[in-house]
């Protein structure tokens, strides 16, 4: 009889991480095209950055054939994902042979996290309006852009401070910047 075997280059991946699968078979022809699938509860196209959901692979000489994807740090927190790799003999996917095998994907992501916070809700002119931003999840020395829009809000409005503009968040995920009004 035929055998087939998956094995995961790891049973536990984080997002970021290479998937390498090789397939092990005794008994099959030199040449065979095998059929795979990657496949669980919320596992799309998207999680990958490298590699597709579907595809195939010729048996070589030893009985083998490989195949990689790379796990896409989507930035989206999720919780962790099971990954189902599954073998087929036939294109449609309808005879599976051998075990299907499971990779965890471990979610290394966390949604970032913005806060504006102006100096105060009131502002008289002449005086000056400090706004900061606190982030959370957000890498460090990453630029981020603001703009100042309202009811028959213009530049002339102010004395110093643009509409736009933006800043760098430092090492503990702050910047702020100031206008002041004419």
């Amino acid at each position: 009889p035929s055998i087939y075997q998956i094995t995961p280059s790891t049973s536990i991946l984080n997002e970021g991480d290479i998937l390498t699968t090789t397939i092990n078979t005794t008994n099959v022809d030199p040449g065979s095209t095998l059929y795979y699938s990657l496949s669980g509860t919320n596992i799309s196209s998207s999680d990958f950055s490298s590699g597709s959901l579907t595809g195939s692979g010729n048996v070589d000489s030893d009985g083998k054939f490989s195949f990689s994807h790379t796990l896409a740090k989507d930035l989206t927190t999720e919780g962790n994902e099971t990954l189902n790799i599954k073998l087929f003999s036939d294109a449609s996917r309808s005879t599976q042979v051998g075990n299907s095998s499971r990779v965890m994907i471990v979610d290394t992501s966390k949604t970032p996290i913005y806060s504006i916070s102006p100096s105060s809700s009131w502002v008289n002119e002449g005086s000056t309006l400090t706004t900061s931003i606190s982030t959370s999840n957000v890498a460090a020395y990453t630029t981020l852009y603001y703009s100042l829009s309202g009811t028959e809000i213009v530049s002339s409005d102010f004395s110093s401070g643009a509409l736009t503009g933006s800043g760098t968040v430092n090492s503990d995920g702050d910047f702020s910047f100031s206008h002041t009004l004419a």
